[in-house]
């Protein structure tokens, strides 16, 4: 394994860190104007220096607290690996890259995992969601096996972070302006949101990328459970933000699995559902 350098000199794609700075401060003074209580914990679990965060993905905007918190305690930026539907629209893709953001895209040793390893040869903290996409159930789905490649690479811890409360915000299948109370920025007002670090995985050399990932999801789910376990509203039964494995009135696995796989075939599950 590569030994990461202890102070690299680190630039960011095209130029300066400018508007991830600006897009920063945008998301902090929004965080206060609407007083969300972002919480984090397990931040001692993190070892000093750079790190591959693996980080569950059950709301749209669950990268907010987890940069907002890295900026706070660590006093640095995080590279993050986006999925290729934002880079859509020219105009978000070209924000995503200046803020150095880097494109999911292509098979196993695609160029988005070498440009993840080079950036982490270059000192970058990079950030990724594993799932590759969110889940329905507010479990941790199955995870790819790019975030457990990387970081085995280069030999840079591998930290699982379970972020629980920003689904309730926005998420997948309830909108971004619905009602209030099922899930949209109308639900952003004191909103509660945990975030967990949870230890390193522990990646054992010549591993199976699979394997080494299915243990990789196991953790997420671990620190996902910690983030939810002082939540300020609980976990009421019913709740459409809640698992069903809770009492929730979220999808079950099994349903998340079944829509997974419309989606995957071009069909859309009925929108109230999902």
């Amino acid at each position: 394994m590569a030994t990461p350098p202890v102070a690299p000199s680190r630039s960011l794609p095209r130029g300066s860190p400018w508007l991830y700075d600006v897009g920063l401060r945008l998301f902090e003074g929004l965080s206060r104007a609407a007083r969300i209580e972002i919480t984090a914990t397990g931040l001692e679990n993190v070892p000093p220096g750079q790190v591959v965060l693996a980080i569950t993905h059950f709301g749209y905007v669950d990268f907010v607290p987890v940069a907002i918190v890295w900026w706070a305690r660590r006093r640095d930026r995080l590279r993050f690996l986006v999925g290729p539907r934002p880079y859509r629209s020219r105009l978000l893709g070209a924000a995503i890259t200046a803020c150095g953001g880097m494109a999911v895209l292509g098979a196993p040793n695609h160029a988005s995992l070498n440009a993840s390893v080079r950036a982490l040869d270059a000192g970058w903290s990079v950030a990724l969601f594993p799932e590759a996409g969110v889940s329905r159930s507010f479990t941790v789905r199955r995870c790819h096996t790019g975030a457990v490649r990387m970081a085995a690479a280069t030999g840079v811890p591998l930290v699982p972070v379970g972020v629980w409360g920003g689904h309730r915000v926005t998420t997948r299948g309830h909108g971004t302006f619905g009602t209030r109370g099922r899930g949209s920025f109308r639900d952003l007002w004191r909103a509660p949101i945990r975030v967990h670090f949870g230890d390193p995985v522990d990646l054992v050399d010549g591993d199976d990328p699979e394997r080494a990932a299915a243990k990789l999801q196991h953790a997420m789910q671990k620190a996902a459970n910690a983030a939810a376990l002082d939540f300020p509203l609980g976990q009421p039964a019913g709740a459409w933000w809640l698992p069903a494995k809770f009492g929730g009135g979220a999808p079950s696995e099994a349903e998340r699995d079944i829509w997974d796989a419309r989606d995957m075939n071009g069909m859309r599950p009925d929108r109230d559902k999902m």
